[in-house]
């Protein structure tokens, strides 16, 4: 089973242009929505963000890239720069149309003569736009660009929303509306989270089996939470995914400057969207105070999770794998639900199993388990295995019912709660995980009081619909095997 990265259906539109010209500005602009993360600092963009467009009947993927130059206010200049040659050139031969962005206060540069010759070379459309035209004076200074050569100039601004519709309109002409509807949402949405430099990136580039995204020893290169559509086999079946790759999460202490606190918002907020996580540790570093943030993060929003113990090569003839088992037991007590794969990005080792894991994962978060067999589990549960006594009295289950997943949420109608000790309340999740499979999946156990059996059928507007529609189904059975029994 194999992650093949899905070549868009859509016509192609990546903005091009040197660095600070404000492509992740007219990137957001014509979608609408704050995806990429702009800032006033050089080379912020590096690896390449793919978004759909949708506008007056017509759809289109857009693409923002690095800038073009060399990146002078960063460590390790000429690796980054090559890496982000390298992005832009796979985007501009996989694109069909190419926005060549300038800006208007610094005229016209070498560095935009030769992004020109550039572009030029690959001999496809190119729209020149010229940003930053935030008044009438600057709009006319726009017609200097023209010594490009270029028969149509775009005066725009970004930050003003204006003259943007004519270089909507200009990048319309070369396709036909689309006849189809929006592409629906992907089936499955894997997000990869973790600190910097633990190999989200390589392990990214390891599923999708290409360098789809910029990989380096240099902690904090990946800036944006970046897109890759991917189609994997399904038992035969084809089926859409997306692998999000996000910066690394730091804490609130050590992060530097506002580049740095976006990338984490982009995190989280990629975290939320997922529907499984693939939560990765430095094998070598074992897990740090960083990971158990990261850790109570996917927790607390409830999410699948796969945790991925990268870099073995590095420890494998060091240390056993039950130690590091041992530590995550210690460390990460509440991730002990999750499956664990043992993974190398230089040689390979455990990537066949971690897409095959990743899916029963996902088939199991959208189970919905029958109300009659959960309680048919906690009877026989109760049968072998009695709640211990309180010394005021004995825990009883009245009644139980699953409310939604993930997580997992099940409510337990019972007699007093406090009678239900710690240690029982964990047996009774491990109980329920191991008897429907629900591995990788957090689990949430409401406890409400009933003080009389009778009550669990009687109408509680502070019950959920979904509790209430079961219980409306189990007093009719109720009332059929009385009335069967009567007769």
């Amino acid at each position: 089973m194999r992650m093949q990265t899905q070549a868009s259906k859509l016509p192609v539109v990546t903005i091009v242009g040197r660095p600070n010209v404000g492509k992740s500005s007219l990137f957001n602009t014509l979608l609408r929505k704050r995806i990429a993360i702009v800032h006033e600092q050089c080379g912020v963009t590096r690896d390449r963000v793919a978004q759909p467009v949708s506008w007056n009947g017509y759809r289109y993927q857009l693409v923002d890239t690095g800038g073009l130059g060399v990146l002078s206010d960063e460590k390790n200049v000429e690796f980054m720069d090559d890496q982000i040659r390298m992005q832009l050139k796979v985007a501009v031969e996989s694109s069909d149309i190419m926005i060549m962005l300038t800006d208007v206060k610094d005229g016209i540069t070498e560095l935009d003569r030769e992004v020109c010759a550039y572009l030029r070379k690959h001999d496809k459309p190119i729209i020149l736009a010229v940003n930053k035209c935030d008044n009438f004076e600057l709009e006319d200074e726009a017609s200097v660009f023209s010594a490009l050569g270029f028969e149509k100039t775009h005066a725009i601004s970004c930050n003003h929303k204006s003259n943007l519709d004519a270089l909507r309109e200009d990048i319309c002409t070369y396709f036909p509306p689309s006849e189809e509807e929006d592409e629906t949402s992907p089936d499955l949405r894997i997000t990869l989270a973790g600190r910097p430099n633990v190999g989200k990136s390589s392990i990214a580039n390891r599923l999708l089996g290409e360098e789809r995204v910029i990989v380096s020893d240099i902690a904090g290169t990946t800036r944006d939470a970046v897109d890759i559509p991917f189609a994997f086999d399904d038992e035969g079946e084809s089926r859409n995914g997306l692998l999000v790759d996000t910066a690394g999460v730091k804490k609130a202490g050590k992060i530097d400057n506002l580049v740095e606190k976006f990338s984490m918002m982009r995190t989280e907020e990629a975290i939320k969207r997922s529907t499984v996580i693939l939560f990765v540790i430095d094998m070598s570093q074992g897990v740090t105070n960083g990971d158990k943030k990261i850790a109570n993060t996917i927790k607390a929003e409830g999410k699948p999770c796969v945790v991925i113990a990268n870099k073995w090569d590095l420890v494998k003839a060091e240390a056993p794998k039950q130690k590091f088992l041992d530590d995550l037991e210690h460390d990460l007590p509440f991730m002990r639900y999750c499956p664990i794969i043992f993974t190398s990005s230089v040689d390979g080792n455990g990537f066949r199993d971690l897409l095959p894991a990743t899916l029963r994962i996902f088939e199991q978060s959208l189970i919905d388990i029958p109300t009659a067999l959960l309680n048919q589990v906690l009877h026989d549960m109760v049968l072998r295995t009695p709640p211990p006594s309180t010394g005021k009295g004995f825990f009883k289950i009245y009644y139980a019912t699953m409310v939604k997943n993930p997580p997992a949420h099940f409510i337990i109608f019972c007699n007093k709660k406090n009678y239900c000790q710690d240690h029982y309340k964990r047996f009774i999740e491990k109980t329920i995980r191991n008897a429907f499979g629900l591995s990788g999946i957090p689990i949430e156990i409401e406890y409400r009081e009933r003080t009389h059996l009778q009550e669990k059928f009687r109408e509680n507007d502070s019950l959920p619909g979904e509790v209430k529609e079961k219980m409306a189904k189990d007093r009719k059975k109720a009332w059929r095997r009385s009335k069967k029994y009567r007769s």
